[in-house]
């Protein structure tokens, strides 16, 4: 009983530190430094956006933005190249589903540095993504 007591305290610890890191995670500097054209566009644009002058939760959101289009390239199917796509076109930020639709139509590679220029939540497209592949892996 005590263990797991201690367990969920160190738990919850990481978590608030975490949620109060006020400096962008190594997923988000890779983007920042290596795109950062497309990331001042994409990323730190939607998060200004939605999160205005707080910025912890700016730097939150990118964060987490950061971390699941990482996720999502390295977990990505050619197989699964339609669920990608309409999981992209399903998130993609309000007036960008057009602009979306057509990068994604015209890439050869599905890669960090294609997808970077997208506008989407990524983690709703990572959600929807591993959601509708454990679907269709299901039967």
């Amino acid at each position: 009983m005590k263990r797991i007591i201690v367990i969920s305290v160190l738990s919850l610890l990481f978590l608030i530190n975490t949620f109060n890191a006020q400096e962008l995670n190594s997923n988000a500097n890779h983007i920042r430094n290596n795109y950062s054209t497309d990331y001042e566009a994409t990323l730190r644009k939607h998060a200004l956006e939605k999160w205005g002058d707080d910025y912890r939760m700016v730097v939150y959101e990118i964060n987490q933005q950061a971390d699941a289009l990482v996720e999502l390239v390295k977990e990505f199917k050619s197989e699964n190249t339609n669920i990608a796509f309409r999981a992209i076109q399903k998130w993609s930020v309000e007036g960008y589903k057009n602009s979306n639709t057509e990068q994604f139509q015209e890439m050869e590679v599905f890669g960090l540095k294609q997808l970077i220029k997208m506008h989407c939540d990524w983690r709703m497209v990572k959600y929807e993504y591993d959601r509708q592949v454990r679907a269709k892996d299901a039967f």
